[in-house]
Order: C-alpha cells, then sequence, then structure tokens
C-alpha cells in the first residue's frame, strides 16, 4: 500500500506540473536562465579581481542588453562549497533568449573591440572557472509569492 501511495503521489505531482507548464505556454510566462559557476581564486588573482571581472560583464554586456529584463547573481554564503555562483537572468519569453545571445555577441566585439583585449578578459576570466553548467527555467505564478 505504501508504494502505491508512493506511485499515486508522483503521478499527480506530474500531472500537476504537466498541467500548470500547459497553462503557462498560453500566458505570459518569463523564463529564466540559471547558470551555475564553481568559481576559484588562483594563486595569481584575487576576490577583488574576479569581482571586477563580473563587474565589467555586467556593465559592458548584461546592463546593455534590452532582452535580458533582470538578472540576478548570487555568490554562495554559507554551507559546504563556497565556489558557487549561481546567474539568473530573466527573458520575457522564449525567443528573447536567442535574440539576448545575438545581441551579446555584438556587444562583446564592442566592448573590447581589440581582439587581444577581448582574448585577455576571457583567458583572465577561465583562470577562476572551475566548471559551469546552464539550464533554461520558467517559472510558474501559481508558485510565485
Amino acid at each position: 500500500m505504501k508504494k502505491q501511495f508512493g506511485g499515486l503521489t508522483v503521478i499527480v505531482l506530474a500531472f500537476f506540473l504537466f498541467f500548470n507548464g500547459s497553462v503557462n505556454a498560453q500566458s505570459e510566462v518569463h523564463v529564466y536562465t540559471l547558470t551555475t559557476w564553481k568559481m576559484t581564486v588562483p594563486e595569481d588573482g584575487s576576490n577583488k579581481e574576479l569581482n571586477q571581472l563580473f563587474k565589467e560583464w555586467s556593465d559592458k554586456i548584461t546592463k546593455k542588453n534590452d532582452k535580458i529584463l533582470s538578472e540576478k547573481v548570487l555568490r554562495h554564503q554559507s554551507g559546504s562549497d563556497s565556489r558557487d555562483w549561481l546567474i539568473i537572468t530573466e527573458y520575457a519569453n522564449w525567443d528573447d533568449i536567442n535574440a539576448a545571445d545575438k545581441i551579446q555577441v555584438k556587444l562583446i566585439d564592442k566592448a573590447w573591440p581589440n581582439k587581444d583585449d577581448r582574448r585577455k578578459y576571457f583567458k583572465t576570466f577561465r583562470k577562476y572557472s572551475v566548471f559551469h553548467s546552464d539550464e533554461i527555467m520558467n517559472e510558474i505564478p501559481s508558485l510565485t509569492k
């Protein structure tokens, strides 16, 4: 009986999520990218430099991209792995993710018109990066506070 109850719970939850997702697809529901970075400070780096790299990206790219509605950058504060940085970026719809990517390419060329400067920026950033993952999420308005 316990297994049946657990299975039934999973089916009901799956139905709820599917139904809610179907309703969301028909209404104006924002989508989000969630990027998780594992960052570390190497011997030839500093927290100050890492923060400056994120700030430079935000100022030159994120804040100038009109397809990005909002962005939150969260840095690990407490727990077992202090390397976590999460970036939650909000878009009006799925198509705006692709549009924002195209705009980003142009903004990168404009921010660092000299290829050597651009390579230097990304090389410096990569020395801090251990790993990253990207996910695309949609909100569930009925569960939003």
